[in-house]
């Protein structure tokens, strides 16, 4: 939970801070090039990923020297099965056609890669420029079986009051308030029993490994 708390000093929201948490614990052992789609232009959760990787940026206003300026709704500029991990992050929902980028990224993908993918689920509306989807857990994995992908493993971040936590971002003004707001948060979904969270969960969102 280091990075958790980490994260939050620094001024993160408490759904950003779980998530880069899912990264960290998702992406030990993963080498060579690593292909970002709807990266940005500066990435926090790039402190977490493996040292020594080939990574490749892409979003669809990049500067050169920064990475890849691409369109997310065309096709992916790769070639077939060329690429031994993609990672995807809080990106889908803005996809105006997710399918066809869940079969691209299956495309791209070389035999055994891995698709590392995260989406928001109880978040405010994030327009940028728009916003057209949110998923739930059998979504995401429906979305991804469809494509073709065989194994997938959909994992929960955050709970009920994780969620009210991070909605109440914009009006904790000062590390000190969003702190002990979060932390407390945190405790509480601790508290909810796992029976009520599996028959009845609220994630903040979902992080998922899918292998082709």
């Amino acid at each position: 939970m280091s990075v958790v708390f980490r994260f939050l000093w620094r001024g993160k929201t408490l759904g950003r801070a779980l998530f880069t948490e899912e990264i960290r614990k998702h992406v030990q052992g993963l080498s060579g090039r690593i292909v970002d789609l709807g990266s940005g232009r500066s990435p926090s959760y790039r402190a977490v990923l493996p040292s020594g990787i080939d990574y490749i940026a892409t979003d669809y206003d990049l500067p050169s020297e920064q990475g890849l300026s691409i369109d997310l709704n065309k096709p992916l500029p790769f070639s077939d099965s060329s690429e031994r991990t993609i990672l995807c992050f809080n990106t889908l929902y803005i996809i105006e056609d997710p399918d066809s980028l869940i079969r691209e990224v299956y495309r791209v993908l070389e035999k055994g890669g891995t698709f590392l993918l995260s989406s928001p689920l109880l978040w405010s509306e994030i327009p940028e420029p728009h916003d057209y989807n949110r998923f739930t857990a059998e979504g995401l994995e429906r979305l991804l079986c469809r494509a073709g992908f065989s194994e997938v493993v959909v994992t929960r971040y955050g709970e009920r009051f994780s969620v009210c936590a991070n909605l109440l971002h914009p009006f904790l003004l000062t590390r000190l308030l969003r702190v002990p707001v979060y932390v407390l948060a945190l405790w509480l979904d601790s508290l909810i029993p796992a029976r009520f969270r599996q028959e009845h969960p609220a994630p903040l969102g979902y992080f998922v490994v899918a292998k082709k």
